[in-house]
């Protein structure tokens, strides 16, 4: 559980470029492995794009 939380944190803030340091980075990526950053990142982009669906439905008032 611990490390899924990890990886959530390390994609949000990556998504709004506040990544850090490159050492950091390599640093995340050796510590959770790249597939959990992976599906972390496909899960929050298609998150992101079904909020915008709904926000987008939501104005047009359909």
């Amino acid at each position: 559980m611990f490390n899924l939380m990890r990886a959530v944190r390390a994609v949000l803030w990556s998504f709004i470029g506040l990544g850090g340091r490159r050492a950091d980075a390599d640093k995340r990526t050796a510590q959770l492995g790249i597939l959990p950053l992976i599906g972390a990142g496909l899960c929050m982009a298609l998150l992101l794009i079904a909020g915008l669906l709904a926000l987008a439905h939501f104005a047009a008032g359909t």
